[in-house]
């Protein structure tokens, strides 16, 4: 062989950011000046350099170059051990090339990003935080996450109060701040806590946020009672005085309207219930004394009275089928997925109830669309329960189709005993309402 290639070491190690180098001798054993093309192979070839590439060498002679590594500071680059090869290419004779190899060690190193949304949060009895975490370091991270306020006036809960993030992955928790005490009236108060974030590889991190508690009763309450207190008494004052009398001279008026009619009817059945006794009366006498009524026979039998027809269910006119269809739709973050019911053929389903479903917390949008129409959109972080009765209910011809559409932007926990994998958005609908047939089409 003539041309031969060593490098100095088997094992080179860098930190992330930072450089560190090797030497690679190269020598030429053959009989003429020879030119050799340098270059490194494997991973690490990203970020190394060879200082020269190229290198011409006397026969029997040999000259060295430096093989240098400078990773970048990122969470691309996992810490670890890394094996590379510099092929060494002579022009002359390509085929003589000689490919030494060695191993570079990437040290660790550890760096996070925290941050909490929003940093201020209002209600009665506290607010809702999200505290992310960034992992912008090359290693797996362990956290541990607290929270407290200085005055004792919160409670603080961070769910789960520790995670695991790998390089240049986020995590996401929830925290609640929980005030100890209401406040039932008066200016709303201002309530500051912290939360910290520890690591047995970074220092500490502390994070400042705040929840704004308002007033049970909000300013201005006891005017707005005494104001609708002086209308409420001006409204039975005008009652007394202008309509109540009114009023009562309509119904009485109205009343005499209607009674005229019956007491015109009563007349005239007190007139024939008195022929009717003149003529039973009649016929007693014509029996003579011991004459007794005719008791039933089985050509003249006692009727029972006829009964009564109940009444139907209260909402659903006559012919119509009380019915209800559950939609489920389970979509992939990022992913659009739909759920169909098509109503049956000669029926006719009238929507009067929506009820939405949101178990997960999921965020995103959901669509219903009736026949290729979007009549209700809602967006998934704003509900976890919702119902919609319709006014005006909604009437769907047989064949057509009502259908359920979730985008999923970011899937909520998944529920205990839900079953399936996480990262999904798990949504629902239930369509309450009643089926009628179908009016038969006009000639």
């Amino acid at each position: 062989m003539t041309t031969d290639a060593n490098l100095d070491t088997d094992l080179v190690e860098v930190s992330p950011g930072g450089e560190a180098s090797c030497r690679l001798e190269v020598r030429n054993g053959g009989p003429i000046v020879e030119a050799y093309v340098i270059e490194v192979l494997g991973e690490p070839a990203g970020w190394a350099s060879v200082d020269p590439p190229t290198v011409s060498v006397y026969p029997g002679s040999a000259e060295s170059v430096t093989v240098r590594f400078h990773p970048p500071r990122s969470a691309q680059v996992v810490a670890g051990e890394r094996p590379f090869a510099v092929r060494v290419i002579p022009t002359e004779t390509p085929d003589a090339q000689v490919v030494p190899e060695a191993t570079v060690r990437v040290l660790p190193f550890a760096e996070i990003a925290p941050e909490i949304l929003p940093r201020t949060s209002r209600g009665r009895r506290g607010g809702r935080h999200e505290l992310s975490v960034a992992n912008r370091g090359n290693v797996p991270l362990g956290l541990a996450l607290g929270g407290g306020d200085p005055d004792n006036r919160l409670t603080v809960t961070i769910r789960p109060p520790q995670v695991t993030v790998a390089p240049g992955a986020t995590a996401f928790v929830q925290v609640r701040a929980r005030t100890r005490r209401l406040l039932w009236r008066g200016h709303p108060v201002t309530l500051p806590f912290q939360v910290g974030v520890t690591s047995d590889d970074t220092p500490p991190a502390t994070l400042d946020a705040a929840t704004v508690q308002e007033p049970v009763f909000p300013r201005g309450l006891a005017r707005i009672v005494a104001a609708l207190l002086v209308l409420a008494l001006l409204g039975v004052g005008l009652w007394y005085a202008l309509l109540r009398p009114t009023v009562k001279s309509l119904a009485e008026e109205a009343a005499q309207q209607q009674v005229a009619p019956v007491a015109q009817q009563a007349s005239a059945a007190d007139a024939r219930a008195q022929q009717a006794d003149s003529k039973a009366q009649q016929a007693v006498d014509a029996v003579g004394p011991g004459g007794a009524s005719p008791l039933p026979t089985p050509s003249n039998p006692v009727r029972p009275p006829s009964p009564t027809p109940s009444a139907g269910v209260p909402g659903i006119p006559a012919g119509g089928d009380s019915f209800s269809r559950r939609l489920a739709v389970t979509a992939g973050v990022g992913a659009t997925r739909t759920d169909q019911y098509t109503v049956a053929a000669r029926r006719v389903f009238v929507l009067t109830d929506i009820f939405l479903q949101n178990p997960q917390g999921d965020e995103g949008r959901l669509d219903l669309v009736v026949d290729g129409n979007t009549v209700l959109t809602v967006a998934l972080n704003n509900f976890r329960d919702l119902d919609y009765h319709m006014v005006s209910p909604i009437e769907v011809p047989a064949g057509r189709v009502i259908s359920l559409r979730s985008v999923c932007r970011r899937a909520g926990a998944t529920l205990d005993g839900a079953g399936g994998g996480g990262g999904q958005c798990r949504d629902y609908a239930l369509l309450n309402g009643y089926t009628r047939n179908a009016s038969p089409a006009r000639p």
